[in-house]
This record gives structure tokens, sequence and C-alpha cells, in this order.
């Protein structure tokens, strides 16, 4: 039986590395100024970041009925006889829901849709795990019950520059965001299992970076099984704090730095970093 591995752009595996590994990869919406354009096709990060920065309106959507039979019909037609695709978390997102349903009326066993619970490169793990056990010659339900076991177990922070986009997206109320500019602060948030929480407010990476730490540190990862993460859009200053900071504590651990996926960097905006550790494929 051949299996294909397919997800969408949340998973920030660039088109490159995709066409290597022989993944699939569904571009998803982005809507500027009303006008709709799609992740690595005629839309990238630093694009997307000068939009932002120049006041544009920015909006988010789940791919339409068509794109979703287009893209997996592409697929069908290159041979393979099974998909396991890997949405953005449910949590944030109906895409789940919705493939989920679109598929089975379509494609009835064919497709399984497996809720990543994750986004950015942390999702993008998830993905190159399961390729890994496709490659491997896995059955398909071996690959679909350890990645579901796998999913959403990461423990993610995230620092956005500012609420000012997190307002945009009803994230933040504009009382909140209106204060927190006028004090400098900063929402930090977690991402775990799935779900967005607040974690705290900071006024710099580096004031919150040892609470992070700490907490990180708790979890008992060993460079032999992890790596660091860290994900980010315009973000260079923070990012260097982040990798200084990180490899002081953790010793040893591979750290990665990738792009924050423009359907995440859209509704928390330019300047966002993300530090997460999580199990090597």
């Amino acid at each position: 039986m051949k299996v294909a591995i397919t997800a969408d752009t949340t998973c920030a595996i660039s088109k490159e590395e995709a066409k290597a590994l022989g993944l699939h990869i569904l571009p998803l919406n982005v809507i500027v100024d009303g006008v709709e354009y799609h992740d690595g096709v005629d839309i990238d990060n630093p694009t997307l970041t000068k939009m932002m920065r120049g006041g544009s309106v920015i909006k988010t959507s789940t791919p339409t009925f068509k794109e979703l039979e287009d893209f997996f019909d592409g697929v069908f037609a290159e041979g393979y006889d099974k998909v396991i695709h890997f949405t953005i978390s449910g949590s944030l997102s109906s895409m789940y829901s919705m493939f989920t349903l679109g598929c089975e009326e379509r494609y009835g066993d064919k497709v399984v849709v497996i809720d990543s619970q994750l986004v950015c490169s942390y999702m993008g793990n998830l993905v190159k795990f399961a390729d890994k056990l496709n490659k491997e010659g896995r059955p398909v339900e071996e690959i679909v019950e350890k990645s579901k076991e796998r999913a959403g177990r990461v423990d993610v922070f995230f620092l956005p520059e500012s609420m000012e986009f997190l307002k945009r997206g009803g994230r933040v109320s504009p009382a909140v965001a209106a204060i927190g500019g006028l004090l400098g602060i900063k929402p930090v948030l977690t991402f775990k299992e799935g779900a967005i929480g607040k974690y705290g407010t900071a006024r710099s990476l580096k004031q919150i970076a040892p609470k992070i730490i700490e907490e990180l540190s708790s979890k008992g990862y060993n460079p032999e099984e992890h790596e660091i993460h860290i994900v980010e859009l315009d973000a260079d200053l923070n990012v260097k704090v982040a990798t200084n900071f990180m490899n002081e504590a953790f010793p040893g651990f591979d750290i990665k730095v990738t792009p924050l996926s423009i359907n995440v960097a859209a509704h928390t905006g330019p300047g966002t970093i993300g530090i997460g550790i999580v199990k090597k494929v």
C-alpha cells in the first residue's frame, strides 16, 4: 500500500524540505485588506510582516471544500492508496472538523485526518515523525496510533511584540491592549495540549525567560532525546536572547530556529517569538 503523509502549512515545513521528504503540504489562506493569498504561493513571512507593520487588516480563513478536494484528488492522482493528513490544532481552528467531515464524505476511509494539537515547527516535528514511520514501512494503524499519542505533547511559550494583533483578532479586549501598551507590558502565552492559555505578562523576554526556563527544566528533557525549537516572525533580537538563555540552561541541546507559520503570525503579529522543546524524530 502506498501511503502519503500530508499536512497544511501550519507545520512550517518549507516547499523545498517537503519536496525532499516527499510530503504534500496544503497552502492555507490569509486575507490582507480583502485580498486572499496562499501561504508559500503568493505570500511569505517577510511580505506579511511588511503588510502588518504597514497597518493592513489581516484575517485568516479555512480552505474551501473545492480546495480540499483539489488537494487530495491531486495526491491520489499520484498513485497513493491512503492519506494520513495532519491539521492545525482543533482548539484554534475548525479545520480538523471540516477536513474530517469533508474527507469522510468524499474519500471514506482512504483519508485519515489527525488533529496535531500543535502549530508551527512543533506540528512539523509530528508530521516528520509520521513520515519516518511511513518510510520504515509501518502499518497505517500504527502510524496513526503513535502520531495521536505524540500529538500535543509539547509545552510552548509565546511572547508577542505587542497586544495589537491579539486585540484585532479578539484574543484580548481593546481596554487590556491599551493598558498593556501604556505600561509596555506584553502577554506571555502558553500552548499546551493544543490550546492557548495565558501564562503571565512581562516587559521583555529577558524578564520572563528565567521563569520559562524553570518550568521547562522541571520536565526532565535530555539532549539525546529532545531538541529546542524557537519560532519567530521578525524577532531577530529576541531570537538571540532566547538562544543565549537556552544554550546556557540546556547545554548540549540542538537548537532549531524556524519561521512562525503565517496563519499563526496573522493573529500574533510581527515580533512574536515562541520557545519549546520537542522530542527528536
